[in-house]
């Protein structure tokens, strides 16, 4: 899948991207559950693999 962004949008998409992940490390740091935590540790990569991909398009 190919998404075409203007700066603005590429600007506010990383804005939640960069929320999303300080709320997923809040959550890693508050889960007991091994098995939550890497599903959590899992999506936190990801999303920083996205924000770095967006950076790269600007």
């Amino acid at each position: 899948m190919q998404l075409t962004l203007t700066v603005e949008e590429q600007e506010v998409l990383s804005g939640a991207i960069k929320s999303a992940i300080s709320d997923v490390g809040t959550e890693v740091g508050h889960t007991d559950n091994q098995a939550m935590r890497q599903g959590l540790q899992k999506n936190k990569k990801v999303l920083l693999a996205i924000l770095d991909r967006l950076k790269g398009t600007a």
